[in-house]
């Protein structure tokens, strides 16, 4: 068979019988060379004779496909008979045309005959759009290398699906079942093919409950498809995954779909060392999500304050510091005083809520100038992003707003808080540094006198471990009955007579000598320890005037002081009565100095106790007047005897005309209340005087006696 009788044949319309001719020719040369020219006739006259064209569509379907198996040429009766445009083929990998009926062994046997120039015909099964079958008798003819030395091969298909008619049905059967099976899967599976010049990509299978879930959340009025969703710039790009599964990658990554966060796994296709498709599978995690999210929350957020905490103070600390600002910015920490005491005798769910009032002060001065953190128990952090002049000045405004008066289900309380601070590029340049050193300075804060702010200094670090050995040794001093009361007298200004005697605790450290209660009483109170200490300070007390009592002296007052802890506690009352009872002790003579600061804390509750205390027939006092709130209002209802200038107001009486007004108004104001006023430190005969001028009724201080031990205390007061 030449090439004319060919073009013979072709005028006869008898196309398909020099095509079986060519595929049963004897010779394997012989049938390539007829083939290249059926090939050349075809490519070359085709267009030359409508009459033949028609032919040619009438018996069969032509495309054409590279040797890496991409379309190149499809005619449009088989884009027509398939459902797809032209352009939704061309360029894509003929696997978009596979129908899941042949195994990859089908077409490794098929692309190894037509790799070796020879002709292959068969019967293929082909999926359409919308997912029908149709049988093809096909015959792939490889056609002579182009310019570039490309090989491409020419596929004609006869539409014989009538014929296949049973086992089409067997395959649309079988094939139902593989896509309920599917559909009937939480997740979704899929599979996706690239456009081989645009590089563009789309979905050739789209199945699962979760693939169901994403078509109905499509904008279908607007001709949205789920390839523009998941490929569209608007929505979150996920081309480049796909790119790395292309390239041979498997790839696991999480993405957004309209309000859903999906996590996708790709996975690719192999074919003759080249990637073909991608298949994939995607799960909803966005209930996990949420759940991560409620993690976070707990992980990182207070679930009282909902302040970030102490775990993300530290995260966002590293990472400020990590950057190396060039402007400074200080680490605060902010301490509720006392607030162990608050949860001990009202209760924590009264602490939580003082905790959550002072969270609020606290943001509301920081606003936008830095972060607050509950960083655990009664302690703030705050990054403060200001100049150390700024810092400074809000700290100040911080403690003024933390002290404002808090009332929580009748109870008022005036909280105070210590600060310590430490400035990036002065007093550290590192997280850890900054953290430790405002902690150093916030622990001296407190043991100098609380309700104030201190930064820190190296002098601070120097000393803050003889700190810590010595709040040690406080509690071996305890046990080891190292503490001793010393004795000051109390005298009637007008008279000179003792009328009383207040108790001082000292302490005579077997090592480091005489250590001062301004020094050990804060570290006592911070610790928890002076509970045990006030106890055996008021037990030593009683079991001493009982002991003078006895051995004839005439009973004398004895005032003891009171830690605002130790009045706070529930049971201070029964506690006392219990000393009394043990010591045989007469209530009238035991005398309970507060300070103004300590009653202040916890108003209604302290009155009560102090009430409790009264009917027992102990005398009250209040100490340090004038030295904390402006507590006037409260005087007529504390039920107290006697009134304690603080020796601020009588040293300086003398010298300063504002506070020897003070001093005046003060015993005035206590006279009023049916008060006697107590006059602290008077060491000068002028001062005396002048409580005397002011009718002022008791005065201590060194001008008569400094404190003393009870031995040497017996021989000013009882001449023995």
């Amino acid at each position: 068979m030449t090439t004319d009788t060919i073009a013979q044949v072709l005028e006869y319309n008898q196309i398909e019988a020099v095509l079986d001719k060519i595929y049963h020719h004897p010779t394997e040369e012989m049938k390539s060379k007829l083939t290249g020219e059926l090939y050349q006739y075809l490519k070359n006259h085709l267009h030359k004779y409508d009459v033949l064209k028609d032919m040619i569509s009438e018996a069969f379907q032509v495309l054409t496909i590279d040797d890496n198996g991409y379309i190149i040429y499809i005619d449009e009766s088989f884009c027509e008979q398939l459902g797809y445009q032209p352009q939704e083929l061309l360029y894509h990998h003929y696997r978009i045309l596979h129908a899941g009926v042949h195994d990859d062994a089908f077409y490794e046997g098929m692309w190894q005959t037509i790799r070796q120039k020879k002709v292959w015909k068969g019967d293929i099964c082909t999926a359409s759009k919308s997912k029908q079958m149709f049988w093809f008798r096909t015959i792939i003819i490889p056609n002579a290398n182009d310019q570039q030395g490309d090989t491409s091969y020419t596929v004609f298909r006869t539409d014989i699906s009538d014929v296949k008619q049973d086992d089409q049905e067997l395959v649309e059967a079988l094939d139902d079942d593989y896509r309920r099976l599917f559909s009937q899967l939480m997740n979704l599976t899929f599979r996706v093919q690239r456009h081989k010049k645009t590089q563009a990509y789309r979905f050739r299978m789209f199945e699962g409950k979760l693939a169901h879930k994403l078509t109905s959340l499509l904008n279908s009025d607007q001709g949205e498809t789920i390839d523009d969703v998941f490929f569209h710039e608007n929505y979150e790009p996920i081309d480049h995954f796909f790119a790395q599964a292309f390239e041979g990658e498997e790839v696991i990554f999480k993405h957004y779909f309209k309000d859903l966060v999906l996590y996708t796994m790709l996975s690719p296709i192999y074919e003759k060392n080249e990637v073909m498709e991608v298949v994939g599978s995607t799960i909803d995690i966005s209930s996990l999500e949420e759940a991560e999210k409620k993690v976070r929350q707990l992980a990182y957020y207070d679930s009282l304050t909902q302040l970030p905490n102490r775990s993300k103070f530290r995260d966002d600390l590293k990472h400020l510091v990590s950057r190396k600002p060039s402007n400074g910015f200080a680490v605060v920490y902010c301490d509720i005083d006392r607030l162990k005491y608050i949860n001990d005798t009202l209760g924590e769910g009264i602490g939580d809520q003082v905790i959550d009032t002072m969270a609020k002060r606290l943001n509301y001065f920081i606003e936008d100038k830095g972060v607050v953190y509950r960083y655990g128990g009664d302690e703030f952090s705050i990054i403060i992003d200001a100049s150390k002049t700024q810092v400074t000045r809000l700290a100040k405004q911080l403690l003024q707003a933390i002290k404002q008066p808090t009332t929580i289900k009748g109870h008022e309380f005036f909280i105070t808080s210590s600060m310590g601070l430490s400035y990036y590029g002065i007093d550290a340049w590192t997280d850890e540094e900054l953290i430790h050193h405002a902690s150093v300075a916030v622990h001296y804060c407190k043991m100098n006198g609380r309700n104030s702010y201190m930064y820190y200094t190296p002098k601070m670090n120097e000393s803050y471990q003889d700190i810590l050995l010595l709040e040690a040794d406080i509690r071996k001093a305890v046990q080891r009955h190292e503490f001793e009361l010393y004795y000051q007298p109390q005298l009637n200004v007008s008279n000179g007579d003792v009328m009383g005697l207040e108790a001082l605790i000292r302490w005579e450290h077997p090592k480091k000598g005489s250590i001062s209660p301004g020094t050990f009483i804060p570290l006592a109170e911070e610790s928890g320890i002076i509970t045990q200490i006030g106890e055996w300070v008021i037990g030593e007390a009683c079991r001493q005037h009982v002991a003078w009592v006895g051995q004839g002296f005439d009973p004398i007052r004895i005032a003891v002081n009171v830690s605002a802890i130790e009045l706070q506690r529930f049971d201070f009352a029964d506690r006392v009565a219990q000393i009394l009872a043990d010591t045989k002790m007469d209530p009238r003579f035991l005398e309970i100095e507060i300070t103004e600061n300590s009653v202040m804390q916890n108003t209604e509750d302290c009155i009560q106790t102090m009430n409790t205390l009264k009917q027992m027939g102990i005398s009250l006092s209040i100490d340090d007047f004038g030295t904390g709130y402006s507590s006037f209002g409260y005087l007529k209802q504390f039920p107290i005897n006697f009134l304690k200038i603080d020796q601020s107001f009588v040293r300086s009486a003398l010298k300063e005309s504002s506070s020897s007004e003070i001093v005046k108004a003060m015993i005035q104001l206590a006279h009023t209340f049916g008060l006697k006023v107590v006059a602290e430190g008077v060491e000068e005969a002028d001062i005396l005087a002048l409580l005397q001028d002011h009718n002022c009724d008791y005065y201590q201080g060194y001008y008569y006696s400094r404190p003393l031990p009870a031995e040497k205390l017996e021989k000013v007061i009882y001449n023995v």
